[in-house]
């Protein structure tokens, strides 16, 4: 737990370290993304489906993954700590039911995410991307609030640093709706933890690698099985039933077969002369 605290910590140092120097460098901001575009600027370990997007449907299920997280979080939170509990946690005096109020609006809209998201991808024809199996250490009501704030922020950031390669308006349009959103979650939880709801002039956008470090402790562990499976998949099964050429080897085998026939029937003969 205490490395998770430390992750938390370090992506927050991340987040505010990168805010305060975005004023300077919003000129160049388009030219830059096309530049990094070019230059195919992405690290080798994200997975296959995030590196370098290169269509909208690419975009959206980045964007429903990082939501897919945001809504198992708040429900697991929601089931195992009530009112009175994160009440405790808060850094702000905010009434238990009202607190709950707020966490349960901010579940249900990132549900409303995943949903819209999805009902989006599909009318593209395309596949939305399967949820992934999380893990969540929330060994208390404060880890809890932490944790949702973190991924706030992180979630404001993914979807400023992604928004540049979306192609359509519309879909443009619809992802800056939901960001806007999550930057409403993030400042009422910067809040909660004793920070400043609008720590920066300008909030920092991440690229896919730096969001896909920040959630790879919330990552389960089963999501790791399927390539073991696939390595035991017994290959070697296909090479021992190869003795397929038995087959092959036992059909001239009958030549063989008849010719000891013949020399039986023949020795008989033999013996009868003798």
């Amino acid at each position: 737990m205490e490395d998770l605290r430390q992750t938390m910590r370090s992506r927050r140092d991340v987040l505010a370290g990168t805010g305060a120097v975005i004023g300077a460098g919003l000129v160049g901001t388009a030219a830059t993304a096309q530049e990094d575009d070019a230059a195919g600027n992405q690290p080798a370990e994200i997975p296959p489906q995030f590196d370098q997007p290169d269509t909208d449907v690419d975009v959206l299920n980045y964007a429903l993954t990082l939501e897919y997280l945001e809504d198992a979080f708040y429900d697991a939170g929601l089931e195992q700590f009530g009112g009175d509990e994160l009440a405790s946690a808060s850094a702000l005096e905010v009434p238990a039911d009202l607190l709950v109020t707020y966490f349960e609006d901010i579940s249900a809209q990132e549900q409303s995410h995943t949903e819209q998201l999805a009902r989006v991808i599909e009318t593209l024809g395309a596949t939305p991307a399967e949820p992934p199996a999380f893990e969540f250490a929330l060994d208390s009501a404060a880890t809890f609030i932490e944790t949702a704030q973190v991924l706030e922020n992180t979630g404001v950031a993914a979807y400023a640093g992604v928004a540049p390669r979306i192609e359509s308006p519309d879909i443009l349009s619809a992802a800056l709706s939901i960001h806007s959103v999550e930057a409403r979650h993030a400042a009422v939880l910067n809040a909660l933890v004793g920070e400043s709801p609008f720590p920066n002039a300008y909030d920092p956008a991440l690229p896919i690698p730096d969001v896909l470090s920040a959630i790879q402790p919330f990552m389960a562990e089963e999501m790791e099985e399927p390539p073991d499976e696939e390595t035991d998949t017994p290959g070697d099964e296909t090479e021992t039933e190869v003795p397929g050429d038995e087959t092959e080897t036992e059909v001239p085998g009958d030549e063989t077969e008849t010719a000891t026939a013949e020399n039986e029937t023949a020795s008989p003969t033999d013996e009868e002369s003798g």
